[in-house]
């Protein structure tokens, strides 16, 4: 293994003098909580011997709209079904942000993670499980009225069906939350983005206008697009951040 320790003590420094961090979460923290990389080869491969399509296809908006009684046997059974909880990460970062050290966490997660963590100022990119309503009248409803409902769930006024409360394929992420977060990223003295990695869409495109050079990467695997974060760290975020902070 590596020695890491002059990348560790650095980042510890850098969060020492830190006053206006945003945190980046990718999916390793839905990982390190007990979740699934839904588009990792074999997740994908697993996905289509059992429904003969694609992730992509099966979280798209269109599918949504045309199918929805397969839809939602899909996300019941895959999505809101996944037993999640905070990984060990979350506590680190609560710690942090009871110092006053964070300035605003982003997450692509539509898992209610952060929330469960009692983190604040989270920017959700993609929404949240637990934030659903109805298509017709917008009555909104929880997570468990999904999970209960036999076949499609449906508004118990109007009786038409219910939307997820997260961003489905084919969809762009609303204007504000993208600004708010690329706001946030302009005036971070220090971004911290845990795991995932430079080339994930949400990092490239928030970090785009970041002038300074500190933006740290802590994340499990290596990857070609390392060498745009000025330091990275290796290894499972819930294992890292005790170490710098």
């Amino acid at each position: 293994m590596t020695d890491q320790s002059g990348e560790i003590s650095k980042v510890k420094q850098m969060i020492e003098e830190s006053s206006r961090i945003v945190v980046m979460l990718g999916v390793g923290a839905v990982i390190e909580s007990g979740g699934e990389n839904l588009w990792s080869s074999r997740e994908c491969y697993r996905i289509e011997g059992i429904y003969h399509k694609s992730p992509d296809e099966m979280m798209s908006v269109g599918y949504y709209s045309a199918r929805r009684d397969k839809f939602f046997d899909f996300y019941k059974r895959e999505i809101i079904s996944v037993d999640l909880k905070p990984a060990g990460l979350y506590d680190d970062l609560k710690r942090l942000q009871a110092r006053g050290k964070i300035h605003k966490i982003i997450t692509q997660s539509y898992y209610d993670l952060h929330n469960e963590a009692g983190l604040r100022d989270v920017v959700e990119l993609h929404g949240n499980i637990r934030r659903n309503h109805c298509s017709q009248c917008g009555k909104e409803f929880s997570v468990e009225y999904i999970k209960e409902a036999k076949g499609v769930p449906l508004c118990d006024e109007c009786k038409s069906a219910i939307r997820p409360g997260i961003l489905l394929f084919g969809e762009t992420i609303h204007n504000d939350l993208m600004t708010e977060a690329v706001n946030a990223c302009e005036e971070a003295d220090l971004i911290l983005v845990l795991g995932t990695n430079m080339y994930d869409n949400m990092v490239k495109f928030c970090t785009e206008d970041y002038k300074s050079d500190r933006v740290v990467l802590i994340t499990k695997e290596d990857h070609f697009t390392d060498r745009y974060a000025d330091v990275v760290i290796h290894g499972r975020v819930s294992d890292i951040l005790p170490q710098v902070m």
